[in-house]
């Protein structure tokens, strides 16, 4: 049916060619009549013509529509002059080819745009790359955790560590590596995973990347909490008696009227005694307040979230500290940009731990004639960022891994508790801190928030 009216076309206009011909070769073979001669030759070169230009037609018409279904143009559609005409029905269905090819296409296109969105919004870093090195695709997560905004060659990421490139061109699929890379003056460990794929008939290589550096902070503080609870129950039942023997003996000694006595020499041995059972009581108890501080720390959970303008909580900081400053001989800046900048935190907590890290500033500046404080604060990524800044002794290298640690301590009267404090409300406040720091040169503790 689809091509009956075209034969039936072709078929009548080839009769009315072999009918033209035929009276125009009758027409020469006798005496010529020149006019009439004339119109039958002219009618058969347009009977001839009329037939190439309607078979072509139908060519024309095709090729236009393959052809716009090659450049995938969805704009185009077959329209014969006349719907009853022996095209139409060869349109009628290429058209309803022509529409599911298309239909088909959308379909293709949101499933892509699709998984586009949720590579580009996954918070895990995804980058793919051929065996040689160039980069096809990297999400913006992937930017993110590298800290850079352009990835073209996975050979300028040896800039983050100096063999990045090999630990993962020397994986193979299924397998992962932990890298550590230095951004924003911190090492962040990073775990790397290695896939292949076969994309358009090209293997290519996908690394996933995850920063693991909130999972082992949360491990580590698991770990710390359980080992708190543990030594709150063994110092506890330990030194409670030990300081309830102390202050029995010294009631004891009271009571007897033993350190009334008048031989001096009994009377100075009771004097030790009772000295002593006094250091112990109050070592006891200092031990006990010692676990319960840091026990209280971790157990806080609950943050009582407000609006707080940073001008006002950094001029609260000072404010404590104005004569450690002025007797120090300590300058501090103050730098605020924008000047209304705002956090939202809790105010109290968040006091608390610029106190401790502004404390530990003013006392690694003891040796320093002139020393200097600066506390800085700004916004980048739609997040906040705190700095306390400092140009005192600093911290060595040995010591840099276990600063955060939970009674960890470079000072000799340091409890170990300020800093491992300030880790856990920052984290608290699903913030990062870090520290850089350099022997003799100073210290930078980072907030992000």
């Amino acid at each position: 049916m689809i091509f009956k009216k075209f034969y039936i076309q072709v078929i009548i206009r080839i009769i009315l060619i072999t009918a033209t011909s035929t009276w125009f070769a009758f027409e020469i073979n006798n005496p010529p009549r020149f006019y009439t001669s004339l119109f039958l030759g002219t009618l058969i070169i347009l009977q001839t013509w009329a037939l190439i230009h309607y078979v072509n037609k139908t060519n024309r018409e095709l090729s236009r529509f393959f052809t716009s279904l090659r450049d995938r143009d969805s704009s185009f559609s077959l329209e014969p002059d006349d719907e009853s005409g022996s095209f139409s029905e060869l349109a009628d269905i290429l058209n309803e080819t022509a529409k599911i090819i298309r239909d088909a296409r959308i379909d293709e296109e949101k499933q892509f745009r699709y998984l586009q969105f949720i590579i580009d919004h996954v918070n895990i870093g995804l980058l793919s790359f051929r065996p040689g090195g160039t980069v096809v695709h990297h999400n913006p997560t992937s930017r993110e955790l590298l800290g850079i905004q352009e990835i073209r060659n996975i050979n300028s990421l040896n800039n983050l560590h100096p063999d990045f490139t090999g630990i993962i061109t020397n994986l193979k699929p299924g397998q992962s590596a932990i890298i550590k890379i230095a951004r924003d003056a911190s090492q962040y460990p990073l775990l790397i995973r290695m896939t292949e794929l076969l994309y358009d008939e090209e293997t290519l290589h996908l690394i996933s990347i995850q920063d693991i550096q909130t999972e082992l902070d949360e491990q580590e503080l698991i770990s710390w909490k359980r080992m708190i609870r543990v030594l709150n129950h063994e110092v506890m039942n330990s030194i409670t008696p030990i300081r309830t023997l102390s202050h029995a003996i010294t009631r004891s000694i009271q009571e007897a009227g033993l350190d009334k006595q008048s031989n001096q020499e009994i009377k100075s041995t009771i004097k030790d005694i009772h000295k002593n059972t006094e250091l112990i009581e109050e070592r006891s108890s200092g031990l006990i307040e010692f676990i319960k501080q840091y026990r209280d720390i971790t157990r806080i959970q609950n943050l009582e979230k407000s609006n707080v303008q940073i001008a006002e909580l950094f001029n609260e900081v000072t404010s404590l500290f104005a004569d450690e400053l002025k007797s120090g001989n300590i300058d501090c800046k103050e730098k605020i940009d924008p000047e209304d900048l705002h956090l939202e935190c809790d105010i109290n907590l968040m006091k608390q731990v610029l106190i401790n890290l502004f404390k530990n500033a003013i006392e690694s500046l003891s040796a320093k004639d002139e020393g200097k404080i600066g506390l800085s604060a700004g916004r980048e990524n739609k997040k906040v960022i705190l700095e306390v800044t400092d140009n005192g002794q600093g911290i060595s290298e040995e010591h840099k891994e276990d600063i955060f640690t939970p009674f960890f301590s470079t000072k000799e009267s340091g409890s170990g508790i300020g800093l491992s404090f300030a880790k856990h409300i920052i984290r608290l406040h699903a913030g990062n801190i870090s520290l850089w720091s350099e022997k003799n040169k100073g210290t930078t503790v980072k907030i992000i928030i």
